[in-house]
């Protein structure tokens, strides 16, 4: 009976301890978009002040954001469809010759779509900077600048790469040949 008891409380705690974390994790993953969103906007804010654009460039510009995501969004999501095509072939009992083949197609498949999307923002990019004076102009090179220099601030530049296969030996720190003590050991 005691065991039964227990049993049953213990399954009853854990279903509302459950119930308790389900919330906790919603309403966080609630808090984190709130927090992304108003740090969005907070971004926008500063870049616009700091730009000095007048409320027809505001306009303007979020006309040119707004079509250019028009034109990327049917480029996205072909993109997200390849990535999904390529889970679907890792997991097909295929040989894994051909699994290979078809991964290499889709990488090549999606190489392409990225550089029209890359096409696409350098497009959008260069129509919000027509709407720029040349203070404007000046002053996001300077953004732009400073920028760069935080990324590399953050982001060390990595050690060359060796290559897949090469011999370990070529990597090592050369050290300096060993002494030779006055006394020879082997005679």
């Amino acid at each position: 009976m005691k065991k039964t008891v227990s049993s049953i409380f213990i399954a009853m705690a854990l279903v509302l301890s459950a119930g308790t974390l389900t919330g906790y994790c919603t309403q966080t993953d609630n808090n984190r978009q709130t927090i992304v969103k108003s740090d969005r906007q907070d971004m926008k804010k500063m870049f616009e002040q700091r730009l000095n654009l007048t409320e027809k460039q505001k306009q303007k510009a979020a006309e040119i954001h707004r079509q250019g995501r028009q034109e990327m969004k049917p480029v996205m999501m072909k993109i997200e469809v390849k990535r999904q095509e390529i889970e679907t072939v890792k997991l097909t009992k295929i040989s894994e010759k051909a699994q290979q083949e078809r991964i290499t197609q889709l990488n090549a498949e999606i190489k392409e779509l990225e550089k029209q999307a890359q096409e696409i923002r350098k497009k959008n990019t260069q129509e919000f900077e027509k709407l720029l004076n040349k203070k404007q102009k000046a002053e996001l090179e300077q953004m732009k600048a400073e920028g760069r220099a935080r990324f590399e601030r953050r982001h060390p530049p990595r050690p060359p790469f060796g290559g897949l296969g090469t011999p370990n030996f070529l990597f090592r720190p050369l050290l300096p040949p060993p002494q030779q003590n006055e006394t020879n050991f082997w005679k």
